[in-house]
């Protein structure tokens, strides 16, 4: 039977799951710093990132903390905790070193394998890690699930067309179609080529990529 979860937050759950590490690392001759803080959120990159999770060095906290980010579709204990233990590694290292033969002397040492940007916990550390999380209980987060539909409306976005000379100079910009309906410029290669040429759509119809070839696409 499970322990009741006495942590309400997912916060406290992953400083409780570091502070069960911490003797781990200490046996093995690795102090880890006091000063860690743990969200559950978007990581830098956003909800359309790659990164699952991310460490922020204390020279970028206001009061020189470690700032762990989990990303919010993270939501198993043993993943959460899998993903910690490569992050917690960096916290012993400065922050200009990413993943060269120093972090992989401690990462080995620890118990990760693999490619050092991707390393994940061995057998035995798992067993360690699921033995963690089994003493502190469920962990209390849901999924985020990045792919629901928003029901705000969507802002529509403004399609560029593309005016050129008609002649053989080549020349060619883009305007929006307020402004090429409100006139075409002259062509400033040579003012005898005349005005330059725009396929305009007609009141209501969308513009395809058929009828204006190359449009660019501006949110």
């Amino acid at each position: 039977m499970k322990p009741q979860n006495a942590h309400t937050t997912r916060e406290s759950w992953l400083r409780a799951a570091t502070d069960e590490i911490r003797p781990y690392f200490e046996k093995l001759g690795y102090r880890l710093p006091d000063k860690i803080r743990f969200a559950i959120a978007f990581t830098s990159t956003g909800k359309r990132g790659r990164i699952p999770i991310e460490c922020w060095y204390p020279e970028s906290s206001a009061d020189q903390h470690f700032e762990i980010i989990i990303r919010a579709d993270i939501s198993e204990p043993l993943d959460a905790l899998n993903r910690l233990v490569p992050v917690l590694v960096h916290t012993l290292l400065p922050s200009s070193v990413r993943y060269g033969k120093e972090y992989k002397a401690i990462a080995v040492r620890i118990g990760l394998e693999g490619p050092m940007r991707h390393a994940t916990a061995t057998p035995i550390l798992k067993e360690r890690l699921q033995a963690i999380a089994n003493n502190l209980g469920p962990f209390p987060h849901a999924m985020l699930n990045f792919g629901s539909v928003s029901n705000a409306e969507k802002k529509q976005p403004a399609r560029m067309l593309k005016a050129e000379c008609s002649k053989t100079c080549g020349y060619t910009i883009r305007l929006s179609e307020k402004w090429a309906r409100a006139g075409l410029p002259v062509c400033p290669v040579n003012a005898k080529h005349g005005a330059l040429k725009c396929n305009l759509p007609n009141d209501g119809d969308e513009i395809t990529d058929a009828e204006n070839e190359e449009s660019e696409l501006i949110v």
